[in-house]
This record gives C-alpha cells, sequence and structure tokens, in this order.
C-alpha cells in the first residue's frame, strides 16, 4: 500500500486495512489503496482498497475503507462492504469494464448514506435498470455473510462499537427478477450455493461488446465459468 496514503488514514481506516488484511492473510504491500478524490480532505471520506489474491485465498477482494464511520441506522451495526472477483481479474481503473466493481462499491456505499440505510443481512441495493456499465450486465446486488472467508472476518471490534464486513453479491436483471419470485432468502440458500459450496464472487470476465473477433472465446470461457459456480 502506497505509504503516503497511509499517513493520511483515519484510525477506524487504518483498523478496517488491519482487520482484512491480518484475516485474509494479505499483503499490505500489494494493497492498491484508491482515495475518494472527491472526499480528499474528509476525515470519514469512503475509500476503496484492492487486496490481491494470495496462496490460501485465491480471489481479490475489493473493500469500502470508511463506510463504517458512518451509521444511518442505529438499529444496524456499522459495516463495510465489499466483493470477491477471480484471480484473473484485470485491473486497468480506466476502463469501464474492469473498474466497475469499484465504482459499484462506492455508490452503493454513498447511496446508503445519502438515504439514511444502514446495511444489512440479505438487503438488496440496486444501481442500474439495464446495466452498470459497458462489460456486465450486474445491476443491483445482495448484502451477505461472508462465507468464502474465514468466520473471525465476518465481524470486527473497531472503537467501542462493533464493524460487520458484508459481501456485495452482484446480480443481473433476471436474478433480480428470481428473489423477487422466491424470495431473497431462498434464493441466496439455493442459487449462490453450488456442490463445492458458497458462491460469492462476480463469476464471469467483462463481456466484450458484439462484433470482436474474440466474442466465441469469451462466450466459452464464460459457459466454463458459469459452469464452475
Amino acid at each position: 500500500m502506497d505509504k503516503y496514503f497511509s499517513k493520511v488514514l483515519t484510525e477506524r481506516q487504518e483498523d478496517v486495512i488491519s482487520h482484512i488484511a491480518g484475516v485474509g492473510g494479505f499483503d499490505l504491500d500489494l494493497v492498491q489503496y484508491i482515495k475518494t478524490e472527491e472526499y480528499f480532505d474528509d476525515p470519514s471520506s469512503i475509500d476503496i482498497a484492492i487486496f490481491a489474491p494470495t496462496d490460501n485465498f485465491n480471489y481479490y477482494l475489493v473493500s469500502t475503507v470508511g463506510f463504517s464511520s458512518y451509521q444511518p441506522d442505529p438499529k444496524l451495526a456499522r459495516a463495510e462492504i465489499f466483493m470477491l472477483l477471480p484471480p484473473s481479474w484485470k485491473w486497468d481503473l480506466e476502463k469501464e469494464e474492469y473498474n466497475w466493481p469499484v465504482e459499484m462499491l462506492k455508490i452503493v456505499s454513498r447511496g446508503l448514506i445519502d438515504n439514511n440505510k444502514g446495511a444489512g443481512l440479505f438487503q438488496i441495493v440496486k444501481v442500474a435498470d439495464d446495466s452498470f456499465s459497458d462489460g456486465t450486465d450486474v445491476i443491483g446486488g445482495v448484502l451477505c455473510f461472508p462465507e468464502m472467508n474465514a468466520l473471525e472476518f465476518v465481524e470486527e471490534k473497531i472503537g467501542d462499537t462493533y464493524t460487520r464486513f458484508f459481501n456485495l453479491v452482484p446480480l443481473n436483471k433476471a436474478q433480480l427478477g428470481k428473489i423477487e419470485d422466491v424470495g431473497v432468502k431462498a434464493f441466496v440458500e439455493f442459487d449462490l450455493h453450488d456442490a463445492d459450496g458458497p458462491v460469492g464472487f462476480v463469476a464471469q470476465e467483462p463481456q466484450v461488446k458484439k462484433g470482436s473477433n474474440i466474442d466465441k472465446i469469451i462466450e466459452h470461457n464464460t459457459n466454463s465459468l458459469n459452469k464452475k459456480g
């Protein structure tokens, strides 16, 4: 992680980073930290940290850092929200098809604050009507407990209160429609689990726009990933 940013983090932000890195076994030197520019001088800004895969946890973990400084709903615990991505994910923050998880976390966390809502288990968030950005058909997500992480990851005492860490599982229009039909608990129990266990990550690489000469390769890879979960 850039040593410069470590000098401008709040104590809570440092504790959030330390908790994720400590429980997940992530290397702090490999953390990519994204300071939210429009709130650069705001001590309670919501930043984003990207933790690189390790031998013991072979996924990228992308998390808010600072959302828990807000508690818009006192009935809900303070929270941070994260997403999991495959180790093959390309981090080109200049391209929508690769940086959309970062932008989605910013929008979701800021929207919950602006609407005076906290983060709760099985909460549905919607960020678009058709597709959130190029390369994905995601229009929202559901907040789940981080089953793919160690149990100690779920909750941590930071300051004088406990902070929960929720996994935001991205959803497309069809999946959100199914939730309306069967209910969110049934969807999470059956659709977000397979024979190998919980499925809580983005299961496909960015889609390529039609007309590309590698459409068939991308389609094949996407289908293969979907079959795995």
